[in-house]
């Protein structure tokens, strides 16, 4: 099981967590800054299908390909906080008092005053929303392939299948995780294994995530 990592240690400190967890019975893996080189650049793929000891996909262009289910040697998967913009169209005017006034005032005088302009305004919202991702990392010719719900078939989940986008991912997740138990996991696919809440991880960025599947990728030797 993939506990968790610990970076931007100095040697000593390192070497002290190393004894320290090899005191307590915990396996551990000291991976030098050097290990962590960049990874290919993700290839996003909107469909898998799952066939005996294979993984199909197809990207959005329609291009195609397999994995074999030996060669994916990690999965890693990401609640990211992503910040979101839009623009809103608001129209203030006058009530239906001040217009009635205005009326009123019309009325009497016969002053063309008129009921009040309307203006309209554009607001720049501003929030935050979870973004799913989801890498397959493998020694194919494809070494990284992402998923997200955002444009993703969940077809393959067929019956399984919710309305829920979020409840897809993680059925899909854990279904990979089944179909490769092999492979390793980084700590958001291991809460979802183990069916805990996501909103807890420390994924504030997408470098969060590049990160985290960088060095889950060393372990596997497929940091290039």
């Amino acid at each position: 099981m993939l506990g968790g990592f610990a970076g931007d240690l100095e040697a000593a400190a390192a070497d002290a967590l190393v004894g320290h967890c090899a005191a307590c019975g915990i396996k551990t893996v000291k991976l030098p800054a050097e290990a962590l080189a960049r990874l290919p650049a993700a290839l996003r793929i909107k469909k898998i299908g799952f066939e005996k000891e294979h993984l199909a996909w197809m990207d959005a262009a329609g291009n195609a390909g397999t994995v074999r289910a030996r060669e994916i040697l990690a999965l890693s998967a990401a609640p990211v906080k992503e910040e979101t913009r839009h623009l809103v169209k608001t129209k203030d005017g006058p009530s239906g008092a001040e217009k009635a006034v205005r009326f009123g005032i019309m009325s009497v005088t016969g002053l063309p005053i008129g009921l009040g302009k309307t203006k309209e305004t554009i607001k720049e919202v501003r929030g935050n929303e979870l973004s799913f991702y989801l890498d397959i990392i493998s020694g194919s010719d494809e070494p990284r392939l992402r998923l997200s719900p955002v444009d993703f078939d969940f077809s393959c989940l067929k019956e399984r299948k919710t309305y829920s986008s979020e409840m897809n991912f993680r059925l899909l997740a854990l279904e990979l995780a089944a179909f490769v138990p092999a492979a390793l996991n980084n700590a958001a696919l291991w809460a979802m294994r183990e069916n805990t809440p996501l909103n807890a991880l420390p994924y504030d960025t997408m470098e969060d995530f590049e990160t985290e599947t960088r060095r889950l990728a060393a372990l596997t030797g497929q940091a290039r």
